[in-house]
């Protein structure tokens, strides 16, 4: 329905990030958000690439070089990640304008009715929902939390 592997590596990562930073860490690489969320390297490599192309991110090339993100976690709408990797319902032929059907059929409207709630609730949320989230959890299980 538009929600992908993609998207869920891409917001492990940024929750990663965002604690790093919040650590005093600025500048993140890549092996390093891959090695502690235990995301494919040349998956996420692809995903910053795409992220980092829609200046959600920004690389810093060099031996201290690394990610950083370029909006604030309170900024960062998990519905913008979601539309920038996924194109939520860009696989339905009746919604990506390929449909063989001349008119308009009650699938399309299913798809389109599901796919609007879905981003509307994306658009409500984000980034730093997600660590605020991380902090209850860490405070239930007695870890620290992190502040932004």
């Amino acid at each position: 329905m538009g929600l992908t592997v993609k998207s869920s590596y891409a917001l492990r990562a940024l929750y990663e990030l965002s604690v790093m930073n919040a650590e005093g860490i600025k500048k993140v690489s890549i092996a390093e958000l891959a090695k502690r969320q235990d995301i494919p390297r040349d998956f996420l490599e692809k995903i910053f690439s795409e992220l980092r192309e829609a200046n959600i991110l920004k690389s810093i090339r060099g031996r201290y070089g690394g990610y950083i993100l370029m909006k604030k976690p309170k900024d960062l709408r998990l519905s913008e990640i979601v539309n920038i990797l996924d194109k939520p319902l860009q696989s339905y032929e009746c919604i990506s304008g390929d449909c063989s059907f001349e008119i308009q059929c009650a699938v399309e409207f299913v798809w389109k009715r599901v796919h609007n709630v879905m981003m509307m609730e994306l658009d409500k949320m984000t980034l730093q929902d997600i660590i605020d989230y991380g902090n209850r959890i860490a405070v239930i299980n007695g870890g620290k939390t992190i502040e932004q």
